[in-house]
């Protein structure tokens, strides 16, 4: 049978919807998206039965591409971090409606600490209009009641990038984003998507940033790399130093004579900002809260070092 006689199926769709729960695999958001949506762009019967499920208070919960599909805007056929910056992207290409069981107000993606991808999300949110993303990374679970408080539980983390104060210089041909707000959140954090109140993990205790622990200054030359992006933000939080850079940028070209086009990722801490750490579960976990963001265009000079 088709998948899309399936979706259209009322015994199946029954069962759906007498359901506790719906779980999304991961994979490929646009396979997921177009099985459970008609060519027209309607809800098929299945679809409507997990709205059932749902809207009587029953879980939906997904896993990557299953995660993706949480908010009404995902990605697509997407390009990676770093082009998506260059590039901007698409309706209809590069993100696509999704099937919006978080709402309207914010916008989801993951593995967004691992590989990078808290980047990718600020053009969608600055072409899309969300002022609130959320980047859940791999091995950790955002659990959203009621549209309104979101608890975050497992090994990592997530990323909470606020654009409200957000302004970009449209003079600038180039992707650039200044006064952005982001925050890193733990496990056991809870944030209210309403009033955007934080509530630290119970065990967590509030950081004295008038007595950092690191003074040593810090620079990042790869932002987009493996959990860089939180290196930075728990360093920044507790130390001495107000400001750190880092740098998205491709891999040099063997014998380019050209500049390359990188962006700088400035991340400062503001009287906004707030830290919390705990101990509690035998690591060091940090809750990082209303760092600034500003990111600017730049170019690379072709040779990182010559020979003396």
């Amino acid at each position: 049978m088709a998948y899309q006689q399936v979706a259209q199926d009322s015994a199946l769709a029954a069962k759906v919807a007498a359901s506790g729960g719906v779980y999304f695999a991961g994979g490929d958001q646009g396979r997921i998206t177009q099985a459970l949506n008609l060519p027209d762009g309607t809800q098929s019967a299945l679809l409507k039965a997990v709205w059932q499920v749902y809207q009587k208070g029953g879980v939906i919960a997904g896993s990557s591409a299953g995660a993706a599909i949480m908010s009404s805007t995902m990605f697509y056929d997407a390009q990676a971090v770093l082009p998506t910056l260059h590039n901007g992207v698409t309706d209809g290409k590069e993100i696509a409606p999704g099937l919006g069981f978080i709402g309207d107000e914010v916008f989801i993606d993951q593995h967004a600490i691992i590989r990078g991808r808290f980047a990718r999300m600020l053009p969608v949110m600055l072409k899309k209009n969300y002022k609130l993303g959320l980047g859940i990374d791999e091995n950790t679970a955002m659990w959203v009641k009621g549209r309104r408080e979101v608890e975050i539980i497992g090994y990592k983390g997530a990323i909470l990038l606020d654009l409200s104060g957000a302004s970009v210089d449209a003079k600038q041909s180039a992707f650039n984003l200044s006064n952005a707000k982001i925050s890193y959140l733990d496990t056991g954090d809870k944030f209210d998507l309403v009033k955007k109140q934080l509530t630290p993990a119970a065990d967590k205790e509030a950081l004295d940033i008038s007595k950092p622990y690191f003074s040593t200054p810090r620079f990042f030359p790869d932002i987009l790399g493996n959990t860089a992006v939180v290196d930075l933000l728990q360093d920044l939080i507790d130390n001495k130093q107000e400001k750190v850079l880092g740098l998205a940028f491709a891999e040099p070209r063997l014998g380019t004579t050209l500049e390359q086009a990188g962006f700088e990722f400035s991340f400062s801490r503001t009287p906004e900002s707030r830290g919390y750490f705990s101990a509690a579960l035998g690591g060091e976990n940090y809750t990082v809260w209303n760092v600034r963001l500003d990111v600017r265009p730049i170019l690379l000079k072709p040779s990182l070092y010559r020979y003396r």
